[in-house]
């Protein structure tokens, strides 16, 4: 198969003589270590500027891409993440962890290495504060939606 690499994208032509072309958006990527951080005991949540949490207040707040920034090149990943750590744990080990975790992760669902990580840590809270932080501001925008929904008329 003669593949070659352009921008983020893999040309080239398969054995049935197709041209293909595969490629990855930056979200992407950024999904794929958001994901693979959420599972990475020390870290308790992804945490984002002004900007993201301001776009949460319009939006579920289910957003695995939160705190994320990925630049995406033609063999080449690199990744900025914001986190929030868990109070207690060695974020020295948990930074390893995700280093190694995130780039397995992302090699082997692109093919693209990942040549820099960065991981800042924002907060650092036990599991009850981030649960009381987090899962009370959930339930109170849900509570908030369904008080508009029931204010809302029918027009027929």
């Amino acid at each position: 198969m003669d593949n070659k690499a352009t921008g983020n994208t893999t040309e080239g032509t398969n054995a049935n003589g197709i041209k293909t072309k595969l490629t990855f958006d930056d979200q992407v990527v950024k999904k794929i270590a958001g994901i693979a951080v959420s599972e990475i005991p020390g870290i308790l949540g992804l945490s984002g500027n002004a900007i993201t949490n301001l776009t949460d207040k319009f939006t579920n707040g289910n957003n695995p891409t939160k705190g994320i920034s990925a630049e995406v090149g033609t063999k080449q990943v690199a990744i900025d993440l914001d986190v929030i750590g868990e109070y207690g744990k060695n974020i020295a080990q948990v930074f390893d962890t995700a280093t190694k975790k995130v780039a397995e992760e992302v090699k082997n669902m692109t093919g693209l290495d990942v040549i820099e990580f960065n991981m800042n840590i924002d907060d650092v809270m036990s599991k009850e504060q981030y649960k009381e932080k987090f899962e009370n501001k959930k339930k109170d925008d849900n509570e908030n939606d369904k008080k508009q929904e029931n204010n809302t008329r029918t027009l027929q």
